[in-house]
């Protein structure tokens, strides 16, 4: 029976590897493929981000730009959408849909939107703590088998480190509809401002689900992180 529970477990872990690492991929590919496909409006990416800064956001949102490769995001404490070369200067499918995505995330704060609020609240919150699980994790261990005397107080900082990894998780999960949100409002302004025909809006739908994708992968990946099978995840 202790076979057959370890066996179902390996699959699980294996099946969600396999999703984790299959979402980055796909992500890239579907990129690559629609910034090959120039949108009809014939507007680059950082074009269109300044149309709707100054049209739709009364110039409350400013825009950056990062060297990069799909590294595009969204900052609330600047008031900023930062855009990568692969974004900023083409006038792709591709391009213009990680603007209106972007901009999804400027409309939640501006909104001061409940799950944008809980996301960045959540956020700093699990990001300071974050630097106390390495230390409470090996004091913990160390008072556990080495101190007897102190088996209890080792027990409870395990316990500490294990709820911090834990709230990193969740942080991971609750982000997945914030980002599922993000993409719908982005297609509302690329649809309200006629940017993209029927075909084009089909695309840019194609692409923001592939990348809703990895934040499933990403969350994915941070449950098997104590596994190290995930080397490149960032837990905080």
């Amino acid at each position: 029976m202790i076979f057959i529970i370890i066996g179902v477990i390996v699959l699980i872990l294996l099946f969600a590897l396999a999703i984790a690492t299959y979402s980055s991929a796909q992500l890239q590919e579907t990129f690559e493929k629609y910034n090959k496909i120039p949108c009809s409006i014939k507007m680059t990416g950082g074009e269109f981000a300044l149309y709707l800064t100054n049209n739709h956001f009364s110039s409350k949102i400013n825009v950056g730009r990062t060297k990069g490769y799909l590294n595009d995001g969204y900052s609330s404490r600047s008031k900023m959408v930062v855009l990568s070369d692969a974004t900023c200067d083409y006038s792709s499918v591709a391009a213009l849909t990680v603007v209106a995505h972007e901009f999804g995330h400027a409309k939640q704060d501006l909104e001061n939107s409940k799950k944008f609020k809980l996301n960045k609240s959540l956020t700093k919150f699990v990001k300071i703590i974050g630097y106390f699980m390495f230390p409470f994790a090996i004091i913990g261990l160390f008072l556990f088998f080495i101190l007897p005397n102190l088996y209890y107080i080792g027990i409870s900082l395990i316990g500490v480190a294990i709820l911090i990894f834990v709230l990193s998780v969740l942080l991971k999960l609750i982000t997945i509809p914030l980002e599922k949100d993000a993409s719908k409002k982005g297609l509302k302004l690329l649809k309200d401002n006629h940017i993209m025909d029927n075909n084009e809006l089909k695309m840019a739908k194609d692409l923001l689900k592939v990348a809703l994708l990895t934040y499933v992968g990403d969350f994915l990946r941070s449950i098997l992180w104590w596994t190290f099978l995930t080397k490149k995840t960032k837990l905080f």
